[in-house]
């Protein structure tokens, strides 16, 4: 089995868990799945949508209603799968809704998170891409994408630590995924 077999395997758990979790305790499993999901939510927005700003929006607008609406009582398929076609859904409203892009392109951009990768060495060779990319990055954008993406740090905690406001830390986080969203490797932060 390799790495993203066995990152699968452990969100299909993770999964299993908090649909398990949302008929026993609703708050404590919203909470586990937006700690889970949030970020490689927003990723997947920002390749959609080029802006983390956006992504942002799109992705908390999902999450609010996807409590206030308790859709969590009528998932029927995989939680992950309904999480990442929601926001790419709503990333294509929100494209359209703002005039950013024709339903033309719309038709012709899928990036598909639930792809398998299961050829190993193209995996390694994405990863060394990403990589790559990585260390291209100014010294404060790469920090902030180590903190709040790598470490899975919240905002406030990694702008403390990297002795900066949370607004200089979303910037420099923005400025990064725009820079590391070429190629749709951008999700790979996230496997």
């Amino acid at each position: 089995m390799n790495r993203f077999q066995e990152k699968q395997k452990y969100y299909d758990e993770k999964d299993k868990l908090i649909l398990k979790l949302y008929r026993t305790n609703p708050q404590s499993a919203f909470k586990l799945m937006f700690d889970t999901y949030y970020m490689p939510l927003c990723l997947y927005a920002v390749q959609l949508t080029d802006s983390f700003v956006m992504a942002e929006d799109i992705v908390q607008d999902f999450f609010i209603s996807f409590w206030e609406k308790k859709t969590y009582l009528n998932i029927a398929v995989k939680l992950r799968s309904y999480l990442f076609y929601s926001i790419r859904n709503n990333s294509y409203l929100s494209l359209r809704k703002n005039n950013l892009v024709s339903m033309e392109e719309l038709f012709d951009t899928e990036i598909d998170i639930t792809e398998s990768i299961t050829d190993e060495e193209e995996l390694r060779e994405r990863e060394k891409k990403i990589m790559e990319e990585l260390e291209k990055l100014p010294k404060q954008e790469l920090s902030a994408v180590q903190a709040v993406i790598l470490e899975n740090k919240k905002y406030k905690e990694a702008a403390e630590e990297l002795n900066i406001s949370v607004n200089t830390l979303k910037t420099h986080l923005s400025r990064a995924l725009k820079r590391l969203r070429k190629d749709n490797n951008l999700i790979l932060l996230w496997l």
